[in-house]
């Protein structure tokens, strides 16, 4: 059987982008809030230079992400699901091909935080015995359910 593989959610790109700019001005936050504690307290000097070193690359990090992972990540990842197997494809460099038996599958948690609420996405971890594999934020119903028996048996 041909497998009909699945981009994730142009939503997931966002939210994605979205958490990591949350993340990153954070870090930013922390990283200012030390660099004048190093002032403050008298810590060594050297300290100064690897704030001023963490904020540069944070602020380069932001951009890299926008325009440069992300993108990347949505067009490398797919998944395919057939009656028997789950499929998903990710990787640039490193082409990484998993294939996962349904009778494997022990259980499948849709995890959905603040942000992926507001876009209506859900992650999906999928467990086995061997550990668990995870399709990032992705509209779960639309694909999962598609006329298809459930992923549990």
């Amino acid at each position: 059987m041909e497998v009909q593989y699945q981009q994730i959610s142009p939503k997931a790109m966002k939210v994605r982008n979205l958490n990591e700019l949350i993340t990153s001005l954070i870090s930013l936050v922390v990283i200012t809030g030390l660099y004048f504690c190093t002032d403050y307290f008298n810590w060594w000097n050297w300290l100064r230079y690897v704030w001023i070193a963490l904020f540069i690359i944070t602020i380069i990090g932001i951009p890299w992400t926008y325009f440069v992972s992300s993108p990347i990540y949505y067009k490398t990842f797919r998944y395919g699901l057939t009656d028997d197997f789950l499929y998903i494809k990710s990787g640039v460099w490193t082409k990484v091909e998993v294939v996962v038996p349904m009778t494997k599958i022990q259980s499948i948690e849709l995890i959905q935080g603040i942000i992926m609420r507001k876009y209506g996405v859900h992650s999906i971890e999928i467990k086995t015995m061997q550990g668990g594999v995870t399709i990032p934020p992705e509209s779960v119903t639309k694909h999962l359910y598609n006329g298809r028996k459930p992923l549990i048996r």
